[in-house]
């Protein structure tokens, strides 16, 4: 091979190993930002990858809670009001005439509250036969208004000539809706007014 064209060759080889070493060098710094970016992105899509399914998240809460709203204004709307307490003996009478037994008393008992609704119970006492006590409890389970039959108790006759072999108690309740109302926030405290000041007498 020429020597001059050996020399020439050996002169771009240096010229090109110190132009990617210089290029190396003022890159370097580039190269650190650049892992950097990567990095960032990374947590970036994760951080929106998170997001997404925050968002899922949110929207299947939010229809469940439409959901239960819903069911909450259902029920609402067939628990009784303190128009429909007030009417329970005259419902519950017409009730047991319909079931064959015969109503005897009826006495109001103590009422629950609750945060939501107010428990009121209404103890009865009948004349009864088995069978027909069964169709008066089915009817009240008919009842359309939420109504509780609970407690009760048959003693059976011993008078064999009587009409109704038998004679119950129970207690029906009323659970009427009325939700506590929110605390509200007491008014901040009056500061005492200053006292007067004192005129000052001037001495001569």
């Amino acid at each position: 091979m020429n020597p001059q064209l050996q020399k020439q060759i050996g002169v771009g080889a240096l010229a090109g190993i110190v132009l990617a070493g210089l290029v190396y060098f003022l890159l370097g710094g580039k190269r650190t930002d650049l892992e950097a970016i990567r990095t960032e992105n990374k947590t970036l899509q994760a951080d929106v990858d998170k997001g997404k399914l925050l968002k899922q998240s949110y929207e299947k809460l939010r229809e469940e809670v439409a959901k239960q709203d819903k069911r909450i204004e259902e029920l609402i709307k067939i628990m009784p009001s303190e128009t429909d307490y007030g009417e329970i003996p005259y419902r519950i009478k017409k009730i047991a005439d319909d079931a064959g037994i015969d109503q005897v008393s009826f006495s109001l008992k103590p009422e629950r509250k609750d945060a939501y609704y107010t428990e009121k119970p209404v103890e009865f006492e009948f004349r009864v036969g088995f069978h027909s006590f069964g169709q008066f409890a089915s009817l009240v389970s008919g009842y359309d208004k939420i109504v509780n039959i609970s407690n009760i108790e048959f003693t059976r006759k011993t008078d064999n000539r009587s009409v109704y072999p038998a004679s119950a108690k129970c207690t029906i309740s009323a659970f009427i809706y009325n939700p506590e109302p929110a605390p509200t926030a007491e008014p901040p405290a009056k500061k005492p007014a200053p006292a007067a000041a004192k005129p000052s007498v001037e001495k001569d």
